[in-house]
C-alpha cells in the first residue's frame, strides 16, 4: 500500500462541508461488499455508488452523501445488507480498520441523533480503503462468535 496517498479530496467534495468532528482515527469496522470482493467496486462512497448523483431524499450538502458507509457492529452491517438492493445474498461482509491515510472518519451518532454504529469515512482521491479489509469467510459463524465474545480480543481483519 502506498502510504503517501495525497490528502486531496475528490472535486465533488466542494458540494458540502466536512463536519468539524471528522478526524483521523483507526476504527474497526464492517462493510457489505456489493461485488462480493474487497475491490474498488465494493468500497465506493455513496455519491459514487449513486452514479455521481446526490440522493434526492437527502439534502445535497449532507456530508453523509459523500462518505463510505461502514459499521462498528456486524449485526448492523448484516441488517443493511439485507435491505440494500445493491447487495445480493449470500452477503459478503468485510472487516477491517479505517486508516487516516485514506481519509478522515466520524461516527455518525456524533453528528446526528441515531443509535446506529454507522461510521462515515470521507475518502481522499485515489484512496484504496479495500486494502485494509478482509472478507469474512463464514459471516454467520463470525456473528455467533462475536455474540459469545462481544468482540473482546478479536483481531480478525487487517490493520493497515
Amino acid at each position: 500500500m502506498d502510504s503517501r496517498i495525497k490528502r486531496i479530496f475528490p472535486d465533488y467534495f466542494d458540494r458540502f462541508e466536512l463536519p468539524s468532528g471528522a478526524r483521523d482515527e483507526y476504527i474497526k469496522v464492517y462493510r457489505a461488499c456489493r461485488t462480493g470482493k474487497c475491490d474498488r467496486g465494493s468500497f465506493l462512497n455513496s455519491f459514487e455508488e449513486n452514479g455521481f448523483k446526490p440522493n434526492p431524499l437527502i439534502p445535497e450538502d449532507d456530508p453523509g452523501q459523500y462518505s463510505l458507509s461502514t459499521y462498528e457492529k456486524p449485526k448492523e452491517v448484516k441488517r443493511f445488507a439485507s435491505i440494500s438492493s445493491e447487495v445480493k445474498p449470500p452477503y459478503k461482509i468485510a472487516v477491517g480498520t479505517t486508516n487516516p491515510v485514506h481519509g478522515p472518519t466520524q461516527r455518525t451518532k456524533e453528528r446526528i441523533k441515531t443509535k446506529s454504529s454507522h461510521v462515515d469515512w470521507w475518502l481522499y482521491k485515489d484512496a484504496k480503503p479495500q486494502e485494509c479489509f478482509d472478507i469474512i469467510d463464514d459471516f454467520e459463524e463470525y456473528l455467533e462468535q462475536y455474540s459469545l465474545q462481544n468482540d473482546k480480543g478479536d483481531t480478525y481483519g487487517k490493520i493497515c
